[in-house]
């Protein structure tokens, strides 16, 4: 198995004030969980998911979600896994790279393909964790034990991710009380870095900050991070909110894409929080990420255009830089088009009164 290290990347273990975040990227397995059911599926064959990981880890992105080992018939898009993950770690990589797996299977396939990280999955609903994985909450939790064993036994890291972790399309509000119980069992099991994920997209920052503060009160140790998607257009709000409580641990997906299966709405809505879009709005508010702003906005513009959809927003604009620039090279024509300006005969406007008069 090849070893891997995101050389300068933050930490998330430590608690308190750190100087930067780590922002996953997912968009290879999550954004592909979208298009997978569109009309773009034939244009993300594995060359070119293998040339999005190089660029993704080009722009500085420290981790990686590189796909899901999940049966070909639930997400066929994803039904080359194995030969993915497979020549992806046969040469050196600069990020870590992680692949979701739903079940002991799908967790000695990663591990048989030399995949450094394990993601187990476990949804807050019972209605959706049926909906979602067939399985009872309880027949899931088992089975993330069953996880995180085999993963230890063999040399990866594992980590669980809370579906549903705030709010369900079909139950509501999740109780705060079900989403302790929930990390107690994970902590049990040995994990010690569990992601709360806004599967719907429709949390609020109170109520992020809440869940998190919660389980940061009772597992300080714990590395917890925050797994946003953006309905409700909230997703940028609620990284702060948890932001203030100490999470440093962030996933987004390049071009805004990504959704869970078994939703009500149409997938592409659902989009996560663009890559390109936390990582504008950390690095301007003087928190480094290590993710080059423009590398990472072209390249989510890129997979927006693939992908026939999408949430971002700096896919648009690139950067601040980049928008100035373009910005003031306008300026000549805009000067010289101004009424009364140069290269027009409309003379000044009349602002209805004597400009001698008006002091």
């Amino acid at each position: 198995m090849v070893t891997t290290s995101a050389k300068g990347a933050v930490d998330p273990s430590m608690p308190g004030p750190q100087p930067g975040v780590l922002i996953s990227d997912v968009f290879l397995r999550d954004g592909l969980q979208a298009v997978g059911q569109g009309a773009a599926f034939d244009r993300f064959p594995t060359t070119v998911k293998l040339e999005l990981l190089g660029a993704l880890e080009a722009a500085g992105v420290a981790e990686i979600e590189i796909t899901g080992f999940v049966h070909p018939k639930v997400i066929p898009i994803l039904a080359d896994a194995d030969e993915l993950a497979r020549r992806a770690m046969a040469a050196p990589r600069r990020a870590l790279l992680r692949a979701l797996v739903p079940n002991l299977h799908g967790a000695q396939r990663a591990l048989d393909a030399g995949v450094p990280k394990l993601a187990a999955l476990i949804a807050a609903s019972p209605t959706y964790q049926l909906l979602n994985s067939n399985m009872t909450v309880d027949e899931g939790l088992a089975n993330i034990g069953q996880i995180a064993l085999v993963a230890t036994s063999g040399g990866a890291k594992v980590s669980a991710s809370i579906a549903i972790g705030f709010i369900c399309p079909y139950e509501g509000v999740v109780p705060e009380a079900r989403l302790l119980d929930l990390v107690a069992h994970l902590v049990d099991f040995g994990v010690d870095e569990v992601w709360l994920a806004d599967s719907v997209g429709l949390a609020w920052p109170s109520l992020v900050r809440e869940r998190v503060q919660a389980i940061r009160a009772s597992y300080p140790q714990l590395t917890v991070g925050l797994h946003l998607h953006s309905l409700a257009g909230l997703a940028l709000a609620n990284a702060f909110a948890a932001l203030e409580t100490g999470v440093r641990s962030f996933d987004g997906a390049i071009g805004g894409v990504g959704s869970g299966i078994a939703m009500p709405v149409e997938s592409l809505a659902l989009g996560n929080v663009a890559t390109e879009d936390l990582n504008y709005a950390l690095s301007q508010s003087g928190i480094p990420t290590g993710i080059d702003q423009e590398a990472i906005a072209l390249l989510g513009a890129r997979v927006r255009a693939l992908a026939g959809g999408g949430s971002s927003h700096a896919a648009t604009f690139v950067s601040l830089e980049r928008f100035l620039d373009q910005s003031r090279s306008f300026l000549p024509k805009l000067e010289a088009d101004r009424p009364g300006g140069r290269g027009t005969d409309r003379g000044p406007v009349d602002t209805g009164g004597d400009r001698d008069d008006q002091g």
